[in-house]
């Protein structure tokens, strides 16, 4: 889960930039040519000039036809255009970096990880409205993807695909089958973790003894746990997963809000599918997991 913020900072972002391409637009049709005209007049002068004294008459220039509030507010957001359009079309179409915040997804990914989501790959899809603009890659059993939250689709969340369109996914407290195939797990190693458990005085973080197991998603392995001792909340169940929705969890399966809580992912809902860990915030502080450049995420 992730910062409602992101959603603020997105329709800001769109707003800027609006702004600003209605800006440059006014400015080039209007007192842009005058500038241009004034600076080719002094160009001679411009030469003969150092670095420093060039800028300062280029600015002399330049400032003497932004005379009224009016011009000075059109030269600002117009001056914007181009670092905002680069920056939109970074951020809504390529790449979006994302916070993790909660150990759901652990020990792949870990608290404070910056993680990279790629925005083409599985279709393009309209900044705010997150409507569909292409179809791209279909959505693949073990993606990592990030998309909003079914119940509040101003937080986003981060899931593991563990059902797609058509899937009959059966889940009993560690016993998984998917299409009638049992999902093998294989034991990797065992840690132990601080996490909130619930105790007589409440809510508090405990030391917790978790396996760590390869599980084999019908042709895809990569990392989850489970803890050792813990009793699961969720009772045995079976889905079958609709067309154009997905049924996703977390791969600290014992320690995740996710599908088996709120259901199925529908397709509209998708941001971007998780590829690499860009660094973890705690390095920059100093406490450790500077192991994590650029490390992909399996």
């Amino acid at each position: 889960m992730f910062d409602s913020l992101r959603e603020n900072f997105e329709l800001i972002l769109v707003i800027l930039f609006i702004i600003s391409a209605l800006c440059y637009a006014l400015y080039r049709l209007t007192f842009y040519d005058e500038i241009r005209k004034d600076l080719a007049s002094n160009k001679e002068q411009l030469t003969q000039l150092n670095r420093r004294e060039r800028k300062a008459l280029r600015y002399y220039i330049t400032s003497s036809y932004i005379n009224s509030p009016i011009r000075k507010a059109v030269f600002f957001f117009a001056d914007l255009f181009w670092v905002l359009l680069f920056v939109v079309v970074v951020r809504s179409f390529l790449f979006e970096p994302f916070i993790i915040p909660s150990s759901s997804m652990k020990p792949g990914l870990q608290i404070s990880d910056i993680v990279l989501v790629n925005k083409f790959e599985k279709g393009l899809r309209l900044p705010v409205t997150n409507q569909r603009l292409t179809e791209g890659e279909a959505v693949k059993r073990g993606d990592v993807m990030v998309f909003k939250y079914p119940k509040d689709p101003k937080i986003s969340f981060i899931k593991r695909v563990i059902g797609l369109p058509g899937d009959k996914v059966y889940y009993d407290n560690r016993k998984m089958t998917i299409n009638g195939q049992d999902i093998r797990l294989r034991k990797l190693s065992t840690e132990s973790d601080e996490t909130d458990v619930e105790t007589s005085k409440g809510i508090a973080p405990e030391p917790v003894e978790y396996v760590v197991f390869e599980e084999d998603l019908l042709g895809y392995s990569h990392t989850m746990r489970y803890a050792k001792k813990f009793s699961s909340s969720y009772l045995a169940r079976e889905w079958v997963v609709p067309e154009g929705k997905y049924l996703v969890m977390g791969d600290n399966r014992d320690n995740s809000k996710d599908g088996r809580f709120f259901g199925f992912l529908d397709d509209d809902l998708l941001i971007g599918r998780a590829t690499r860990i860009a660094f973890n915030f705690d390095c920059l502080r100093g406490k450790g997991k500077c192991d994590r450049f650029f490390k992909k995420i399996q």
